[in-house]
């Protein structure tokens, strides 16, 4: 799972947003939550690379929720499976190399190729990156909470 998932369960959207994005967005939101509430109630086996807890961090404080922080990482710790870095790094750079997707996006991506799984993602551009090298990758905004169900086998 990618952290805009994570970011986009935890955050509304602003309601500055133009209406149509706004709307869209809003959408999103309700389904992150959904799916976060079904992920641990289902007892999923989520997969996280540790630079996850970096990029939340740094997205909760760049929108003001730095108070958050701490509550955050402590729940996904709890609640997720990380890889570290080490399991990753060089299936990150094949991934670079192939798709030319930023740093962050590589991680994630390299962490659903090594355990051969789905990234839930709401990151058009990762998941048009993910989709290029042939990952099976859901784009939260296109498709229906009924769906995305069906994909991960509920």
């Amino acid at each position: 799972m990618d952290t805009s998932v994570i970011v986009k369960s935890t955050l509304a959207p602003r309601k500055s947003l133009p209406n149509d994005v706004y709307e869209r967005e809003i959408e999103t939101h309700k389904k992150c939550r959904k799916l976060i509430k079904l992920l641990d109630s289902r007892d999923f086996e989520v997969y996280i690379p540790n630079v996850a807890l970096v990029e939340v961090a740094s997205v909760l404080k760049r929108n003001g929720y730095h108070r958050l922080i701490p509550r955050v990482l402590e729940s996904l710790s709890a609640s997720y499976i990380f890889i570290p870095e080490e399991d990753i790094f060089e299936l990150s750079i094949e991934v670079a190399t192939k798709t030319g997707a930023s740093g962050f996006d590589c991680y994630f991506i390299a962490t659903a190729l090594l355990l051969n799984a789905t990234l839930i993602t709401d990151d058009k551009k990762m998941n048009r990156h993910a989709r290029s090298i042939g990952l099976n990758s859901i784009l939260i905004r296109e498709k229906e909470l009924e769906e995305i169900k069906k994909k991960l086998g509920e």
